[in-house]
């Protein structure tokens, strides 16, 4: 006697199609957060792997109503061709403190210079940073992104195991410029616009 194996229902196209349409809308969704200047849907489709604009603006205005019936508190803005993630207008007061940045751009300075060195000498820093930096380096010592011990008459600093865990870097790993890691650090959500100057 043989046995009849049941075949699993073969989903209806249509299904196939909404799933596609919702993994669609959600890689949309991950790169709008991820660029909050805005992204050109030309950009978009290129990034999806999807040669048509058509479908990707298809699945914007999807998505765009999407939030509109969630009642989200986050909506999408069509500027012509640029797309934005924006939070809704009335939400705004309340993010505000939330949105602050971790670190100033001096401060940031500061621990680029001592992270593109993979380590420096306290009085390396401050000569290079201005006096300044004896704030930014107590501030990134409180935070834990910086470590320090005694080196002769001036203190070792060296980038922690916290610093690389958030900076998503190996441990250990050394940049080639400032400017590196400016940029690398610019492109993360939520932290601010800047750019290096010594």
């Amino acid at each position: 006697m043989v046995k009849k194996i049941k075949s699993q229902p073969k989903q209806p196209e249509n299904a196939n199609k909404l799933q596609d349409i919702s993994e669609l809308k959600a890689k949309l969704e991950a790169i709008l957060f991820c660029m909050p200047e805005g992204v050109s849907i030309q950009v978009l489709a290129h990034k999806v792997n999807l040669g048509f604009t058509s479908t990707v603006k298809g699945a914007l205005q999807d998505l765009q109503q999407d939030y509109v019936k969630r009642g989200a508190g986050l909506h999408l803005l069509d500027n012509g061709d640029i797309w934005k993630l924006r939070i809704k207008d009335e939400h705004t007061a309340i993010v505000k403190e939330a949105a602050e940045p971790e670190f100033e751009k001096s401060v940031l300075e500061t621990l680029a210079y001592i992270a593109w060195r993979g380590g420096s000498r306290q009085c390396d820093v401050v000569r290079v940073r201005s006096n300044k930096s004896y704030t930014h380096i107590k501030t990134l010592i409180e935070k834990g992104y910086v470590e320090s011990s005694k080196s002769g008459l001036s203190k070792w600093l060296q980038p922690t195991k916290k610093f690389y865990e958030y900076f998503d870097m190996k441990q250990g790993e050394k940049l080639k410029t400032p400017q590196q890691f400016i940029a690398t650090v610019s492109e993360l959500p939520g932290v601010i616009d800047i750019s290096y100057s010594e």
